[in-house]
């Protein structure tokens, strides 16, 4: 897991993890901070301590190059032969999400064309793909509210989107669809992603210093590799996550979907499965740092 600079988005991302995870099915778990604040390393730590298969990275400077990827590049060198899941600061799973995950792991293992999957996560690119005939049949007259520029700059969709699913139960709507099992494309956004040596063979080394002729992120890294090999991603049809924004958004929608509402909406989505399935108490103490903002 990374965590970076959105101490309100981790705060929910752990939560929401601890509610809907058996963290004894984890061989390790890595939380990634970087260059974050006091009370933000805090909260990470206090993590950490509830989990005795659990490991803090605090590593800087600010961003990839070169403190993430020398500490990617640690952690995925040491398990080169286990399965491997990746998620974002701001990525909230949801009940079951690790189960589902894992059988679409195992339902593409033997197949080297498709070495990644992710689940559905609607403010993402693969997510939007995998939404469109939905969205065309449910919201024909609403189109030009998710069609339009590329998803990571489109604030008219993610406003849009995230008011779907917290005032219209969008998410329920679809699934009652009963969806494809998987959806395929070419590519992926890192927020959430289950995969094993079949890529990291083709990404390891991430790069530490800039170099010209190279990504200069995992995530262009891992996209290079699946073009270069005509590989593909599967996306799970029936199991969604909520990635909260991309950076050219995120000012925008903070102003219009405040955190405190994705939350309410996380806990009321989730509150019965939580009660069946959660090993770990929730709590909320922490959970008043949201109102400082991340």
């Amino acid at each position: 897991m990374l965590t970076s600079h959105r101490l309100d988005c981790f705060l929910i991302c752990i939560r929401c993890l601890e509610r809907f995870t058996d963290f004894t099915r984890l061989k390790h778990v890595y939380v990634v901070a970087n260059a974050v604040s006091p009370e933000h390393l805090a909260v990470a730590r206090r993590f950490v301590g509830r989990h005795a298969n659990a490991t803090l990275l605090d590593r800087g400077p600010r961003g990839l190059v070169p403190a993430v990827h020398a500490a990617q590049n640690e952690i995925l060198s040491a398990h080169i032969e286990d399965v491997v899941v990746k998620i974002d600061e701001d990525l909230f799973v949801t009940p079951h999400w690790l189960e589902q995950l894992v059988d679409g792991y195992l339902d593409h293992a033997d197949r080297p064309d498709v070495p990644l999957v992710m689940p559905l996560v609607p403010i993402s690119p693969p997510g939007r793909h995998v939404l469109n005939r939905f969205l065309r049949v449910s919201y024909p007259s609403e189109r030009q509210m998710y069609s339009g520029p590329p998803i990571e700059e489109n604030w008219v969709y993610h406003r849009w989107m995230w008011e779907k699913l917290l005032h219209e139960n969008l998410a329920e709507v679809y699934l009652r669809d009963a969806p494809a099992k998987y959806g395929y494309v070419g590519y992926l956004t890192i927020n959430c992603v289950i995969f094993d040596e079949r890529i990291m063979r083709r990404v390891l080394p991430f790069p530490t210093v800039p170099t010209a002729g190279q990504p200069t992120t995992d995530e262009k890294a891992f996209n290079l590799a699946l073009a270069r090999d005509k590989m593909k991603v599967a996306v799970l049809g029936r199991s969604l996550a909520h990635h909260y924004s991309f950076s050219k958004c995120e000012d925008y929608l903070r102003s219009h979907v405040p955190l405190d509402e994705v939350w309410r909406y996380m806990q009321e989505f989730t509150g019965a499965v939580a009660k069946r399935g959660c090993r770990v108490a929730a709590g909320n103490g922490e959970l008043t740092l949201l109102r400082a903002g991340g």
